[in-house]
């Protein structure tokens, strides 16, 4: 496990096996497309994200997860300190699908929430890919940095605010399980 900057890391939460074993499942058994107006997007409304993305309902997923859902709470506990929801059933999951041949990527974002309920508060990524290049997770705040240890197999958890970009995957497939860990509003 390591820490820098505004994420916390965990390599190799994953084996292969695993990782194959869940994205090969999400893209079987999904709840359809993401919806152009949940991306983020530019100032012609364009989508900022050129991928394929996956929803799946927590439930449908969650056994195939193990402790997932456990480890996101205590590395929050012990590094971010947010008070997070647990996810509940219908909690929606992301794979995003980055290939090469559509040069993937996803431009200058940050995640957040609509609702005047709760916000997003922190961003989960599982790395479940097996083999690409390019798909570089950058981060900005303050200044540019690539997060150079975020491998196949790798999870990561960040500050949702923290604006973010991956850069075009230039061989192979990059694929990530996205959650957010969402809470009662920031005060």
């Amino acid at each position: 496990m390591s820490w820098k900057y505004d994420y916390w890391i965990v390599k190799n939460y994953y084996n292969r096996e695993e990782r194959i074993q869940i994205a090969n499942y999400i893209e079987r058994n999904n709840d359809g497309m993401e919806k152009i107006e949940k991306t983020a997007v530019d100032a012609n409304n364009k989508s900022k994200k050129n991928t394929n993305t996956f929803t799946i309902e927590w439930q449908k997923i969650k056994n195939y997860m193990g402790n997932l859902e456990s480890s996101i709470h205590v590395l929050n506990e012990q590094n971010f300190g947010y008070h997070l929801y647990p996810f509940n059933n219908l909690s929606k999951a992301l794979l995003n699908v980055y290939d090469s041949k559509k040069k993937g990527s996803y431009d200058w974002h940050y995640d957040s929430s609509l609702s005047d309920m709760f916000d997003c508060k922190l961003t989960i990524l599982v790395n479940l890919s097996d083999k690409y290049t390019g798909g570089d997770l950058h981060f900005f705040n303050d200044h540019d940095y690539v997060v150079k240890d975020f491998i196949p197999g790798s999870l990561l958890i960040f500050k949702s605010h923290i604006n973010h970009m991956v850069t075009p995957v230039k061989s192979g497939v990059r694929k990530t399980l996205t959650l957010f860990g969402n809470g009662p509003k920031f005060r």
